[in-house]
């Protein structure tokens, strides 16, 4: 997959090539992707609230959940089947995450019942590996059918992460075809 960088304004209108990002074939469809821009970088030092014990979770709960990012939304091109792709791994993702929790109760579930033996708990031991290693799948799935957004420095530029090349070329195209910004 490959990278495009084009100006704020023209993928917060949508004002980009009419190929799917994801498939480089002709669209007319649209996506709306929402960012969070900064949340990452304010809350970063507040996980060691964690080590703080109870008091600091509580306070790391209260913190995170003021802290609103600002929001960057953009319109990218994104065909009908690209779309089925993105929600076909968002459900993967959400049932291998669902398995896993109910695995993780069954572990506890084994472990706090009077003699389980240990059969049960190899086996719900098993059940989250197995969880696990869904969630990762599913979430490398995830990141292979959706379309990444970064915004610079300057605010100026988005950068779409994980495209397809013949969309790059077309943003690249149109960018050296449009007046200087």
């Amino acid at each position: 997959m490959a990278r495009a960088t084009v100006f704020v304004d023209d993928a917060v209108l949508g004002r980009l090539p009419a190929l799917c990002a994801k498939g480089g074939v002709p669209t007319a469809d649209r996506l709306r992707l929402v960012e969070e821009v900064g949340q990452a970088a304010r809350l970063g030092v507040l996980w060691l609230l964690l080590l703080a014990g109870p008091l600091g979770w509580l306070l790391l709960a209260v913190l995170a959940g003021r802290s609103r990012g600002e929001r960057l939304e953009v319109e990218v091109p994104f065909s009908a089947e690209a779309y089925g792709r993105l929600r076909a791994a968002r459900r993967a993702r959400r049932v291998a995450l669902a398995a896993g929790g109910l695995a993780v109760v069954g572990l506890v579930w084994l472990a706090a019942a009077a003699g389980p033996g240990p059969a049960g708990v190899v086996v719900a031991l098993l059940a989250l590996a197995g969880a696990a290693v869904a969630a990762l799948a599913a979430g490398w799935r995830l990141d292979a059918a959706s379309v990444g957004v970064e915004l610079d420095a300057s605010r100026r530029w988005v950068t779409l992460t994980g495209v397809h090349p013949a969309f790059a070329a077309a943003c690249q195209e149109r960018a050296a075809a449009a007046p200087r910004r």
